[in-house]
Formats: structure tokens, sequence, C-alpha cells
């Protein structure tokens, strides 16, 4: 018989976590009640993961698979993680020693469910839903290929609308998105990925007939010119004639790992974070109509 919360069953017979039930549900008495601090997220795989996390990937392995054990599967894993296996002809041999190796190695371990989610059409669904009620900073990204870092879910939201046209802005939002908060992040390249997002709907709006125009360029053009207007106005029902788009845009152009007057430097994961949630909103600004040539 599972616990129950709220009549929603959080943990099966099996050990798994329940895919239906949402943790936003339900804190902890003593937090609740403030005799006890909300939980920080966790960085690694804590303890209390290992066994739910040891269970997800065993389901992976086969162990609960009428045909048998996925043997090719587990050996594409221990190659791709560089886990040095035996040969045995034990029942569950190899998933144990990759789980052996995967328990003495935390970082190892994520990497493993980074890499079982990209190399299999893995149960991403009650991963997901274990990394979330035990606090983790990782999760399952939206297509179930891989782990990012966990985002609040207005910011998510607002990306996966922005995919939605599928257009060449969608494809570099979702290389940028991939480089920030993914396993493997990656900031400048992160950052290179939501300027050309931007560029790719707002060159098109602004100078369009700029031979070899960048961000740069679109900036220039509204600080020079008084022909632009940004909806909505101003408290004070005045135009924005296009300066606070301007001033939005300085904040991501240039990517200081590539460009810019000053010295030359790596951008921070904060910093990248930062400007691709700006990007996700610049690109639906110029789609939407918001930027616009006064009469």
């Amino acid at each position: 018989m599972g616990i129950r919360c709220r009549g929603r069953q959080v943990v099966s017979g099996s050990g798994m976590i329940g895919e239906h039930w949402s943790a936003m549900e339900w804190q902890r008495l003593s937090v609740r009640s403030g005799a006890t601090a909300p939980d920080a997220l966790y960085e690694g795989v804590p303890d209390h993961l290992l066994h739910p996390l040891d269970e997800w990937l065993r389901n992976e392995f086969g162990w609960h698979d009428s045909q048998g054990m996925h043997n090719s599967f587990m050996q594409t894993l221990s190659a791709s993680l560089r886990i040095p296996v035996r040969a045995t002809y034990e029942t569950g041999g190899i998933s144990d020693q990759i789980l052996s190796a995967l328990h003495s190695d935390r970082d190892l371990y994520l990497d493993a469910l980074d890499a079982t989610l990209y190399l299999r059409t893995a149960r991403a669904a009650p991963l997901r839903q274990t990394l979330l009620v035990g606090g983790s900073v990782w999760t399952v990204s939206d297509d179930g290929k891989s782990l990012q870092r966990r985002v609040d879910e207005t910011a998510a939201a607002a990306f996966r609308q922005a995919l939605a046209p599928g257009d060449s802005a969608s494809h570099e939002l979702t290389a940028a998105w991939t480089a920030a908060f993914g396993r493997t992040p990656n900031p400048s390249d992160a950052w290179d990925h939501a300027i050309k997002a931007v560029e790719e709907v707002l060159i098109p709006l602004v100078i369009p007939k700029v031979a070899k125009a960048n961000l740069g360029g679109v900036a220039g053009e509204l600080a020079a010119s008084s022909r632009w207007q940004l909806a909505p106005t101003t408290s004070s029902s005045s135009s924005d004639d296009g300066s606070t788009l301007e001033a939005m845009l300085r904040l991501i152009w240039p990517n200081p790992d590539r460009h810019g007057g000053g010295a030359k430097r790596t951008p921070t994961q904060s910093e990248v974070e930062v400007v691709v949630h700006l990007a996700v909103a610049l690109v639906e600004m110029g789609r939407n109509g918001r930027l616009t040539k006064k009469s």
C-alpha cells in the first residue's frame, strides 16, 4: 500500500514516486508551522534520492522487463560514462557494477541520468517527478531527452510559448536555453544563441536593408531615430520612442566573450541566465507587434 497525501498516491509499492502527484500540494508540517525553513534545492544526488533514482535506472536497465535485461544499452551507457565493467552471467551483475560506480561519484550519477534520457526512450515523467519531490535543482527537459536546471514555471512557460512558431528564432532560443540550463552549461555559447534569436526577429523589422546587420545596429537605429514606438505606453500615456527596448538590447549586446571595447571575459552563469530570459521576452515583443513605426 502506497503512502498517500491528499488522496493521491505518493510512493508506489515498487518504491517509485508516483507520476501524478504534485509536490506543490504539500509541505512538511515543520515547514508549514515555521519550525524549520524550507529546504534549499540539492545540486547533486542526496542520500534520500538514491533509492528512488536507483529504481528508475533499474527499470531502464530492464529489471522489470519481461524480455530480460537491456545489456546492449548498459554496455553503451558504461562505455559513454567510462565505467569499467567486467563480464558476468549473474542476472543484474552489470547493472550492479554501474550503480556501484554511480554511488561513489554523485556527479557521475547525474551524468548517467542525463545519458539515459538521451540514449533511450526513457520514462521521463517519473524521473521528473522524483527529482521534483526530492528537492533537486535538476529536472527533465520538456523533450524528455536531457537533464536541465529547474527554472521558475512562469519563465519556463514563456520559453515554451516563444518556441511555438518553430522558426529560426525558436531554434536559436532552444540552443540558448540548453546551453544555459543544461547538464553541461556553456554561458558564452548560450549568450551567442540568445543574441542570434533576438537578431532573427528584430533585424528584419528594424534594419532589413542593412548588409551584415547585427543587434548593435538595431540598438543604434532605435537610439538615433524617433520613428519607433514601443507598446504599451508609459504610465504618463506618452508613447515610448523605442528607448526602453534599446536599453534592453544594450544589456545583451555584445557578448563580453566575443566583442566589445572593454576587456574580453567569460560571462558568468548567473549573467547568462538573465540574458536568456531577456531574449525570450525580446523575441516575443518583436513577434507580437509591440515595436512599430510611427505613422
